[in-house]
């Protein structure tokens, strides 16, 4: 085999490492995506709920009154 073969080999070898490491990369994302999805959810509630809470004490204001 000559030099060129080695490199072929080699760089062949280079390229099938570094897809492995984009596809690890790919379902990171999707998994971090997924977090900020849940985290986005939760959000909307804790938003819903503090503005329930807001308003009741808005009421509970005018009812002192």
């Amino acid at each position: 085999m000559t030099l060129e073969g080695y490199l072929l080999i080699f760089f062949g070898v280079i390229i099938l490492v570094l897809l492995f490491l984009i596809e690890l990369m790919q379902r990171r994302v999707e998994q971090l995506l997924g977090e900020v999805e849940w985290l986005s959810g939760r959000m909307n509630v804790t938003s819903t709920e503090i503005e329930a809470l807001t308003k009741n004490v808005e009421e509970f204001k005018k009812l002192k009154i």
